[in-house]
């Protein structure tokens, strides 16, 4: 199976954390293609002009002009390290979060967290100057919706033992906390304020969404079932896609209904065996076999 093929695979079965990791990553990389083809063809600041249409702005301005970066900003990042600790962060927050409140509530955290961070990043300009929050430059990066999310499961889970690397078992909450403070502590230096405002932005909504979850209101659920709701809107409106429907007992090429449904159960087994196999062991446990065989069924469906 081919790198694409993992990757195709992986964006159809490895649910939303993974989704979320690949698109990432894959903006990261197009900024860095035209970085270099720009240094190729001596264009040096070409990569600046994708850039400038995904990074975040406080300035009203531009926003009128570029509407749509509240929400690019936070797939966006330039600097290799700035990309992977965010990705590591949410790597390991992720994966709490979904195993304990879902994939759909994942992706709201994420978004929403994104965007409170991008309130806070916008407003610190109507904060007091003595306090220097404002920020004339642009914001870009997925740390305050993944702020969003680790802040979110701690909330909701606070008790969960986690193993630190050197520190061994530690409530969530704790981690938690010392981010938070890490943060309040640096937002005083005055270096990258818009960066630390919308970590707390993120991180506030993470508290509230979580608090209003254990009260039974689910702000991110309701959004993504609102997107979903939108989605399956126009998808309608692209009209209904031609079914051939097969006559009973119709024959599947040389073989009678009763082998043809046969076939389809002991494939099944076999999809849902690889499955369970995924789920003990990891997608990296699996067989090249049982890989292509995976990927076909998928293509198939």
């Amino acid at each position: 199976m081919s790198i694409t093929d993992d990757i195709r695979y992986q964006w159809r079965s490895g649910g939303m954390l993974k989704k979320l990791l690949i698109v990432n990553i894959a903006v990261f990389l197009a900024i860095w293609l035209v970085e270099l083809l720009g240094w190729l063809f001596n264009a040096k600041g070409l990569s600046y002009v994708l850039l400038f249409q995904l990074m975040g702005t406080s300035d009203p301005a531009q926003l009128l002009l570029k509407p749509w970066t509240p929400l690019t900003y936070m797939f966006t990042h330039q600097a290799p390290m700035h990309l992977f600790w965010n990705m590591v962060m949410f790597w390991f927050s992720g994966q709490i979060f979904r195993d304990i409140l879902g994939d759909k509530r994942l992706l709201g955290n994420y978004l929403l967290g994104g965007l409170a961070g991008y309130a806070f990043y916008a407003l610190g300009a109507l904060m007091p100057a003595h306090l220097a929050l404002a920020s004339n430059g642009p914001i870009l990066g997925a740390s305050a919706a993944v702020m969003s999310v680790f802040i979110g499961v701690a909330t909701y889970r606070p008790d969960m033992l986690v193993n630190l690397f050197l520190l061994g078992p530690v409530r969530l909450q704790y981690v938690a906390l010392a981010v938070l403070a890490l943060d309040l502590i640096a937002i005083r230096g005055g270096s990258n304020t818009g960066g630390h405002l919308a970590h707390l932005g993120g991180a506030l909504y993470g508290f509230l969404a979580a608090r209003q979850l254990r009260q039974g209101t689910d702000w991110s659920g309701s959004l993504v079932d609102r997107l979903e709701r939108i989605r399956q809107f126009f998808r309608r409106k692209r009209g209904p896609r031609m079914r051939v429907e097969k006559a009973p007992g119709q024959r599947h090429g040389n073989r009678t209904d009763a082998d043809f449904n046969l076939a389809r159960k002991q494939k099944q087994e076999r999809i849902d065996a690889i499955l369970d196999k995924i789920s003990r062991s990891g997608y990296d446990s699996l067989s090249k076999a049982e890989r292509d065989f995976l990927f076909k069924s998928g293509n198939e469906q």
